[in-house]
């Protein structure tokens, strides 16, 4: 049976306030850090909901829904909406490789996506 893609926009909540020189963010379901400008907090806090997401989707399970905007503390601080993709459809790439690598890895398996996903996902984990 052929695999369900699907694709959904979701809003996430994004706490910003400013502790001295440093511009604090924090999403209530993924956690937070800090930032020298308001543009880096949101940049960044960006990035840490896409990884967070990301890694919920690779992993086959569905992320968790958005903390609805009554039980969102923000203790004084601006709330800000960002968007995030949340989908488990694959993207196609090129690549080149040697031939006689190549035949090393279709004599090792018979679906070499999984096996370039399987190893970039090991060599993710290194880093």
């Amino acid at each position: 049976m052929p695999k369900t893609v699907y694709k959904d926009t979701r809003l996430y909540p994004v706490v910003l306030h400013r502790e001295g020189d440093v511009w604090g963010y924090y999403n209530p379901d993924f956690g937070g850090g800090g930032a020298a400008t308001y543009v880096d907090a949101l940049a960044q806090a960006q990035d840490l909901l896409d990884s967070a997401i990301g890694a919920y989707s690779e992993g086959g399970e569905e992320p968790p829904l958005p903390t609805e905007p009554d039980d969102i503390d923000s203790d004084g601080g601006k709330v800000a909406w960002l968007p995030v993709i949340i989908s488990n459809a694959a993207e196609r790439v090129a690549i080149t490789l040697p031939k006689s690598l190549l035949s090393q890895i279709d004599a090792t398996t018979d679906n070499r996506s999984a096996f370039f996903t399987e190893l970039a996902r090991e060599r993710l984990a290194q880093t």
